[in-house]
């Protein structure tokens, strides 16, 4: 079996997605937005095969937590300089509180991800942050992963539809790809895994 599945994180998409989400829904928390991140990534690689933003999630007392994406939201300093600037240019954050400073720049999300994204919110969207953590315990891949480790998001297409199970297949094999292209010297945007 190969490793777990990997996508490059694109911090454009998780600052639209993030501003589009805080725009659209009440009251968005740090925990909220980290869970309909989650969601909608999940969505988006069961039906069209990738996440939206591509970070790795970790698992949480309270649910899966973007990894960079965290990172920008509590101002780490593991965070890139410029990321945060670009961050910062859209969403602010007041404590546990997330507001928008600008509206989403949704030219860099595809039409299936607004798609998505439009379906979370109308899904999700007026859920609490516990409601959501609540929710996000019954996942499969939350529940198999370590505390304070990473989820393997495999176990996101267990028991799912034929075409959830082709979207596996198609995610698995540019897995396999990006791990033969890694391991014979090609270096790109695939390689930040």
């Amino acid at each position: 079996m190969s490793r777990r599945l990997a996508f490059d994180f694109d911090v454009e998409r998780f600052v639209a997605a993030t501003s589009f989400l805080v725009e659209k829904c009440p009251e968005v928390t740090k925990i909220k937005l980290f869970k309909l991140l989650y969601f909608a990534d999940k969505r988006h690689l069961l039906t069209y095969g990738r996440p939206i933003i591509g970070d790795r999630y970790i698992k949480m007392d309270h649910g899966p937590v973007p990894s960079k994406g965290y990172n920008l939201v509590k101002r780490d300093e593991r965070a890139n300089a410029e990321d945060q600037e670009l961050f910062d240019a859209y969403v602010t954050v007041q404590g546990n509180d997330l507001k928008t400073v600008n509206p989403p720049n949704l030219a860099y999300l595809s039409e299936t991800e607004i798609e998505v994204l439009d379906e979370v919110v109308r899904e999700y969207g007026l859920l609490t942050a516990g409601q959501l953590s609540k929710l996000s315990h019954r996942d499969p891949a939350w529940m198999n992963a370590e505390l304070n480790s990473d989820m393997d998001l495999r176990w996101i297409f267990v028991g799912g539809s034929e075409n959830e199970r082709l979207m596996e297949r198609l995610a698995q094999e540019d897995q396999e790809l990006r791990d033969e292209l890694i391991e014979a010297g090609f270096e790109g945007p695939f390689a930040e895994v």
